[in-house]
């Protein structure tokens, strides 16, 4: 069991009210299924090989996805493919999943290039020069400006990027974001809680066991997920991670108990 900031203690949503869009394990995230309907585009910030996110709330809202990482450029399929044919000639490809993985760069064509509703980047996101902002990509890029999405997991560098996402925190409908290093960032990520209010609330978390070295060690990675449409006055006694919307990111490990300081 870990303990939490009470800043950090996600406001009571019924279970029934929430959906996991995404990988079972790393990669998949709970949010409201109010706040997927009510959104209008999806922006995802970092994807590496892993999109099911994406895929599942298109499913879902059929709304616009433009996705941004700067890391999966030729260069990495190439890489990829030649990582995964080798186990495959070495017999340690089996299953249909795991082939899957060795083709998935058409999978990502299909998705991304043939269908007219999503767009990739190859871009960083960031303020340098060689990167492209939150407040550039709502101006110049987004059909709606408004009941946004934002899915974040871009490495360290969310923290570069908070002040544009409470700047516009009008526009947002809601945000699932990673945090990392989180034991020398943990003020910055309560006062990022504090400034979202009352626009966006936290309505669930779930501490990524990538990120602990032993049981009950602290976290250095966290999911946190915010709406817009969710209030509550009720007392959250639930207990997180929450069965059967909340799993490992690693499946080698338990999952990481969470509870709040008083």
């Amino acid at each position: 069991m870990v303990t939490f900031p009470k800043e950090l203690k996600p406001v009571f949503v019924d279970n029934k009210d929430l959906v996991r869009l995404g990988s079972i394990d790393d990669g998949g995230y709970v949010v409201p299924i109010k706040t997927i309907m009510n959104s209008k585009t999806l922006l995802s910030f970092g994807i590496s090989d892993n999109w099911d996110f994406e895929k599942d709330f298109v499913k879902k809202s059929k709304i616009n996805v433009f996705a941004y990482d700067h890391s999966i450029d030729n260069n990495f399929w190439l890489s990829k493919f030649k990582r995964d044919l080798i186990k495959f000639l070495k017999l340690k490809i089996f299953k249909p999943k795991k082939l899957y993985k060795m083709f998935q760069y058409l999978d990502f064509v299909y998705f991304f290039k043939h269908n007219k509703l999503n767009k990739f980047y190859l871009k960083k996101i960031g303020n340098d020069s060689s990167s492209i902002n939150l407040q550039t990509i709502i101006n110049d890029h987004l059909i709606y400006k408004e009941n946004i999405f934002l899915k974040i997991d871009i490495e360290n560098f969310e923290y570069e990027i908070l002040s544009e996402i409470i700047s516009n925190k009008s526009k947002i409908q809601g945000i699932v974001i990673e945090f990392h290093k989180v034991s020398s960032n943990l003020g910055k990520i309560v006062e990022f809680i504090k400034m979202l209010s009352p626009n966006l609330s936290l309505v669930h978390i779930h501490a990524n066991n990538y990120s602990i070295k032993k049981l009950d060690s602290f976290p250095e990675a966290i999911e946190l997920t915010f709406s817009k449409d969710i209030t509550s006055n009720r007392s959250n006694d639930k207990k997180y991670p929450i069965k059967n919307l909340d799993f490992p990111n690693s499946k080698r490990s338990p999952d990481i108990n969470i509870s709040f300081s008083e």
